[in-house]
């Protein structure tokens, strides 16, 4: 279909999620207000108020992906004569997606939904969702643009750009569903030179720190043998697992089967690990990752190498959770620089 757009005010896009709210479940960013005290920290959660939503956001502490990958899903349970799976549940809606975001469900559409071992389990809830973006509020550790994600062609029903300082959004149709929905009241005809100039506008910011991707997939993996690289990365990382964990893009899982011993049932679990954790290189004969240093080489190198050679993208999208949420600072954007040959600042 061709890219069409429309113009809507602030008021008639509350009153839009509203009338979504009534149909579906709705989720959202929202302020994140956990038991430790956080600022300028945020979430997806479900909407039940419009006061609850933030329009303007930077990236949230955990992905979306959580509503196609959840962090911990029961796959079948058994009562041992029986086979239950569980209910995938209704149409959804995950509403103030970011560019960054929209564009790492293309690429886990890539691990999960396409070639011979498509996901049961992550395809229904795709199929199930209908997604809104809108632009970012990109921070000190956002590098989306060196990446090349900084903004989407598809992946979403609609997505949102604000006109600075108008209280309204040019609105970019990009599905059928997204046709269907953008024919509310209060969404009008706008002109397409417009509403690109408008979105062309909203991503004339800079990153603080950008790095070369052209030939990064080879140079990842000639610096492999590397270990002036490796060694001191080893030293630092504690192997604590939240880069990954942050991760919009890493999909690695663990699958445990659970036994109530009272009843007898038994329940299969899929649950997210990270290679980065020590238990996940176990094996009967031992562990063949024993080392952190060897643990960080492989992420970095799965990202950046197998990522391109088996899906012709990386497993990056730049969105920067990563580097906030490392409790010593590694700045994958400085191994980037160090791995292309780049001078590091």
């Amino acid at each position: 279909m061709s890219v069409r757009y429309k113009i809507t005010s602030r008021d008639s896009l509350f009153s839009f999620l509203k009338s979504l709210m009534g149909d579906y479940q709705v989720y959202g960013p929202t302020e994140n207000e956990g038991p430790v005290e956080t600022s300028n920290e945020y979430k997806f959660d479900r909407i039940y108020s419009l006061d609850q939503i933030a329009l303007r956001h930077p990236p949230t502490m955990i992905p979306p992906k959580k509503y196609f990958f959840p962090e911990k899903e029961e796959m079948l349970e058994s009562d041992g004569s029986d086979f239950r799976e569980p209910e995938l549940g209704d149409r959804f809606v995950i509403f103030g997606v970011h560019a960054c975001d929209i564009n790492s469900f293309l690429i886990l559409d890539k691990m999960f939904s396409k070639g011979p071992y498509s996901d049961y389990y992550y395809q229904r809830r795709r199929e199930n969702s209908i997604v809104i973006g809108i632009d970012c509020e990109p921070t000190e550790y956002c590098f989306c643009k060196s990446m090349g994600e900084e903004r989407v062609e598809s992946g979403f029903d609609l997505f949102l750009t604000e006109i600075t300082g108008e209280d309204t959004y040019i609105v970019k149709i990009g599905s059928k569903i997204g046709e269907k929905l953008s024919d509310f009241e209060g969404f009008e005809t706008v002109g397409r030179d417009f509403a690109v100039e408008v979105i062309e506008e909203s991503l004339k910011w800079k990153e603080e720190i950008s790095v070369e991707t052209r030939n990064l997939s080879e140079s990842t993996l000639q610096s492999f043998e590397n270990e002036e690289i490796w060694e001191e990365l080893g030293e630092r990382c504690l192997g604590c697992g939240n880069c990954t964990m942050v991760c919009p893009c890493c999909n690695c899982f663990d699958v445990k089967d659970i036994t109530n011993i009272r009843n007898h049932n038994v329940s299969r679990l899929r649950t997210w690990t990270a290679c980065t954790l020590f238990e996940f290189a176990e094996v009967s004969g031992g562990n063949f990752r024993e080392s952190i240093k060897s643990r960080y080489r492989n992420w970095f190198f799965d990202k950046f190498r197998i990522f391109p050679r088996e899906i012709e993208e990386f497993g990056c999208v730049g969105c920067g959770r990563c580097i906030k949420a490392c409790p010593v600072d590694i700045d994958p954007r400085l191994i980037i620089q160090k791995v292309v040959g780049e001078k590091v600042e």
